[in-house]
């Protein structure tokens, strides 16, 4: 231990750090984290995934609120990522320490940073190249009566969901934000307070255009939460939403914006979601989307479309699990040479009730003969919170 503070106390005290409290903080905290490890929780969102009341705390008052928090560096150190550490209290760094108040949650906006292999932590492209230009993010998210949030370890946590994202001004926020971005994000409870780490492509290129950081209720986007101006593309606050919608400009120079790399970049995007565009519908196709839709009906009122067939080697009993602020159950089913499947059904969007019996049909896909190759996966929920999974198809 001895050993450890000494370490701590050199580090603390070089040139390169600020002196504001950093020195008990750090040495208290570490004394406490070799004691008590908490775990932390990291989440890797797919590119694929597809208050009227309130407080605003800004200028001297968010510093002095902002006090009481880990600091980005502390945050980067508690992941056990100490060039992101470096990193984060190097001059290049950004420091925010906004707080906004709604739907009964403080968040607070503590600073960003960005650049070339400044983390430890650095994954491969499908390519099997180093993503080593990245942007992370630090928020802090708490409850405003006091109420400690929940530990990752506890079976509470997950149960109050956050989508936490960039946005960048003139662009959709519902078709660009974290998981177009390849982003991610890292996450842990310390003293009741939940500290989030944004991961992400380096979006400094987007600074000459504008950009935010949104923290939302909810697992993905919520089209409710925010407005977009298709005019002068701004984003701002729905005002009517009751629960949370923080938004924070961040503050970058616009100088280290990049308009070649960020057309590039958008081009990029395009191109990703070309790929993954079914393919156009023809006068064969015709008939799937009512079919479709029927089926989907019939199967939310406990009853089974007259022409659809259940493929019985399909059907399987899901148990969900938890990955962070996610709840999901998985499938996989093998058709032999006509084809196969896998994927998971969210739980939220699934069945937003969670009433036993409610049904929710998870995706579709056929080929040229259109209704003939049609096939429908579809999920029903259990008594038991299991969920039933099958594929079902026209009768031939």
């Amino acid at each position: 231990m001895k050993k450890d503070l000494d370490r701590i106390l050199k580090q603390a005290l070089t040139p390169q750090e600020e002196p504001d409290a950093w020195l008990n903080q750090n040495i208290l905290y570490r004394a406490e984290e070799m004691a008590n490890m908490k775990k932390k929780k990291k989440t890797r969102i797919p590119a694929a995934v597809a208050a009227a009341a309130f407080t605003l705390v800004i200028g001297s008052a968010a510093v002095v609120a902002a006090a009481r928090y880990l600091s980005p560096g502390q945050i980067a150190q508690e992941l056990e990522d100490g060039k992101l550490m470096d990193a984060f209290q190097g001059k290049d760094a950004v420091s925010v320490n906004e707080s906004q108040e709604y739907g009964g949650y403080r968040v607070t906006l503590l600073g960003a940073v960005s650049g070339k292999n400044i983390s430890e932590y650095l994954e491969t492209d499908d390519q099997g190249q180093v993503e080593d230009d990245r942007f992370y993010a630090a928020v802090a998210i708490e409850r405003t009566d006091g109420t400690p949030m929940p530990d990752t370890r506890d079976d509470a946590y997950g149960e109050e969901p956050f989508y936490v994202s960039p946005y960048i001004k003139g662009l959709e926020p519902w078709n660009y934000g974290l998981m177009t971005m390849g982003g991610g994000y890292s996450e842990f409870v310390r003293d009741g307070i939940q500290y989030r780490l944004l991961d992400m492509e380096n979006i400094e290129i987007f600074a000459d255009r504008g950009l935010y950081i949104g923290v939302s209720s909810g697992v993905f986007y919520d089209s409710e939460a925010y407005l977009f101006d298709q005019e002068t593309g701004e984003i701002t606050r729905n005002e009517a939403y009751d629960k949370v919608n923080a938004l924070f400009t961040l503050p970058l120079d616009p100088a280290k914006g990049d308009p070649q790399a960020a057309e590039a970049f958008l081009a990029s995007m395009e191109e990703e979601a070309e790929a993954d565009t079914p393919m156009e519908m023809d006068e064969t196709d015709l008939g799937v989307d009512a079919w479709v839709e029927e089926f989907t009906k019939e199967l939310k009122e406990g009853r089974m479309k007259e022409d659809a067939e259940r493929i019985e080697s399909t059907v399987q009993i899901c148990t969900p699990e938890k990955d962070g602020e996610e709840e999901y159950a998985s499938y996989a089913y093998d058709l032999g040479d006509e084809g196969g499947g896998s994927g998971c059904i969210f739980m939220n969007e699934a069945f937003p009730d969670r009433k036993p019996g409610s049904a929710s049909v998870t995706g579709y896909s056929y080929g040229e003969k259109g209704l003939e190759d049609l096939r429908v996966e579809a999920a029903v929920l259990n008594e038991d919170g299991t969920v039933t999974f099958a594929v079902y198809q026209v009768k031939r």
